[in-house]
């Protein structure tokens, strides 16, 4: 048995407080660092903070507060301090939300509270996906452009507040700031885009089917065995607009399901179903031709997974209506007979769900419309063409591919998309990272052709092409072509397959 060190047995208990007291000195310089020109002190001593740097405010305090933290103002400002501080300095809060439709009601309510303290509120919505600025995550302060505070949290979810008066973290800051005040005017002004706003209903519903879907998700036409990966993943990458679904063309499906229902469409089938965007343009195509739901809505949402009718019927119930949804494959001729028992539909509206399917299912999937459809009934519709698509080269200049590997780069511009929303995620970043990199390694996409192969395999079943045109967008690993289609299923057609 080893005997104790002697010199252990004789320190006192005097010596043992020393030695603990130099260890919080060792911690307190690997936390705060030796920088003289910044610190870096606990979340917890916010409080202590504010009321400290207040008094040496002389002329401006610029805050950008981001819309994590616009429910909780309480816990981030001592707002006495501040609004004592507006008698004798400009005090400028900009509220950041992630597009027009989020956080209206509390933001505005915020304003209005600033606004009678004389402080100078903005609110600044900006564009959840693709926005180029670096959108800050956390708190960020201004001092008379001498001193940053900006908040942090670590990975451990433990937040921190870094004081700085270098030079480049100031300028920095001021750059940012500027920039986002350029967006007020916009902000403003900017006419709404037509098709349905979802951020906020992404916002609540992401976690949920990440969560669900590997509960709820089984065979489907994207996975024959389990589509789980696909599911997880595709509310948060809807979310930063990076997977096709009809918002990439809204123009083309607001304006033809309008079009669709002044002409009397009232008997609605959504074919495939990722989530609930295709539904919700139909309800909002709605809204803006009758100005309302009607109370007997006849719209039904067929997918072989039960994920995505899980979504839906979310959706349309936060939408105060009902839908009808049908677990059941398209492809088989026992689904379209119950479909049509009653009577067949006036419109079938499907968004890049052709290309789920081969050559062969994918002339099946025609037929079921043709066969679900009443004669002079349309289908909407897109269809992704792989012919001429942008496959970068290493030698092509595009600034938007960043590595030559095209699934590290799609999941580098989510985490770069991410980054400054990540307090609205509720998953780690770590953890949806690893998902949205397996939606894009396993992700298939199948090729039906150029858009003339396309257009006659429509014409060989019964249909008329109303509108075909060819819309290019951002795609999710490339630069992608889409063919937009409208197609009226012949007068004289009975339903069955043409030849």
């Amino acid at each position: 048995m080893t005997e104790p060190d002697s010199s252990m047995q004789q320190m006192s208990s005097a010596d043992l407080i020393e030695r603990a007291r130099r260890a919080n000195v060792f911690f307190r310089a690997s936390y705060e660092g030796t920088d003289p020109q910044s610190v870096r002190l606990p979340g917890a001593a916010v409080d202590e903070l504010i009321q400290s740097l207040a008094s040496g405010v002389h002329q401006e305090l610029c805050q950008i507060v981001p819309y994590s933290a616009v429910s909780r103002p309480a816990e981030l400002f001592s707002r006495a301090v501040f609004q004592q501080l507006a008698r004798h300095a400009t005090i400028r809060r900009m509220y950041l939300v992630p597009g027009e439709d989020v956080g209206g009601t509390e933001v505005d309510r915020q304003v209005d509270e600033d606004r009678q303290h004389h402080l100078h509120p903005v609110k600044v919505a900006l564009s959840i996906g693709g926005e180029t600025l670096q959108v800050p995550m956390a708190d960020m302060w201004l001092i008379d452009r001498r001193v940053v505070v900006r908040q942090e949290v670590g990975r451990d979810g433990v937040t921190s507040w870094v004081v700085s008066r270098h030079s480049e973290d100031v300028e920095r800051a001021s750059l940012l700031w500027e920039a986002l005040m350029r967006r007020v005017p916009a902000s403003a002004q900017r006419a709404r885009p037509p098709g349905p706003a979802l951020t906020h209903s992404l916002i609540q519903s992401a976690k949920m089917l990440y969560a669900m879907a590997p509960m709820s998700c089984g065979p489907s036409h994207q996975d024959s065995l389990n589509c789980s990966w696909y599911h997880s993943a595709w509310q948060y990458l809807r979310l930063f607009d990076m997977v096709s679904s009809p918002q990439w063309h809204a123009e083309f499906y607001h304006r033809r399901l309008i079009e669709a229902i002044r002409g009397g469409a009232r008997r609605i089938l959504i074919s495939g179903a990722a989530d609930y965007t295709t539904l919700a343009f139909v309800l909002d195509a709605m809204r803006s031709t009758t100005g309302t739901l009607p109370d007997q809505l006849d719209v039904h949402v067929v997918d072989k997974c039960q994920t995505p009718l899980l979504a839906c019927q979310w959706y349309a119930r936060q939408a105060g209506t009902e839908v009808l949804l049908h677990k059941a494959d398209i492809t088989c001729p026992d689904t379209v007979r119950r479909l049509t028992a009653d009577e067949g539909f006036d419109l079938v509206v499907a968004d890049a769900f052709l290309t789920r399917f081969d050559r062969a299912a994918a002339v099946t999937v025609i037929d079921s419309w043709s066969a679900l459809l009443r004669p002079g009934g349309q289908v909407v519709t897109t269809v992704r063409l792989h012919p001429g698509n942008e496959w970068p080269t290493v030698d092509a200049q595009d600034d938007r591919h960043q590595v030559s590997d095209l699934v590290d780069d799609f999941e580098l511009r989510f985490r770069q998309r991410a980054l400054g929303w990540r307090g609205l995620l509720q998953v780690q970043l770590e953890e949806l990272s690893a998902a949205v990199r397996e939606y894009a390694s396993r992700m298939e996409s199948h090729d039906l052709g150029d858009a003339d192969d396309v257009r006659k395999a429509f014409g060989r079943r019964g249909f008329t092409l109303a509108e075909t045109d060819i819309g290019e967008v951002e795609g999710e690993l490339v630069r992608t072509k889409y063919l937009r289609l409208c197609a009226a299923l012949s007068e004289d057609d009975s339903g069955s397959p043409g030849g």
